[in-house]
């Protein structure tokens, strides 16, 4: 028995421009990676300027802010303030869900 949060690796960005230009036809790899790098490019200016990159049955990308907390140093044991921070948050969409869950894994 596998443990459920065993991952088999990374998958970078490499991988993806050759699995996409594996699946549609008409453009090179290096064409599909300015692609990728584009809509990548995008979502970040988009999040950071706090608009909300929905990508329907995928997902939504979107700025947060963490407020500011205590903490503790754990080599001193001081209390620390750790400031806020603005940060990316993803929310995955129903189909992203479907296909990592046990109801749509081919398995």
């Amino acid at each position: 028995m596998t443990d459920r949060n065993e991952t088999k690796g990374t998958y970078g960005k490499q991988a993806l421009v050759k699995d996409v230009a594996s699946r549609v036809s008409g453009l090179s790899q290096q064409q599909f990676a300015a692609v990728i790098d584009a809509t990548l490019k995008t979502i970040q200016e988009q999040v950071a300027g706090r608009q909300n990159a929905t990508l329907t049955g995928f997902g939504t990308f979107r700025r947060s802010t963490r407020a500011e907390r205590q903490g503790i140093n754990i080599r001193t044991r001081e209390a620390i303030t750790i400031p806020a921070a603005n940060v990316a948050r993803f929310t995955p969409g129903s189909e992203f869900k479907a296909a990592v869950s046990d109801r749509g894994s081919n398995r």
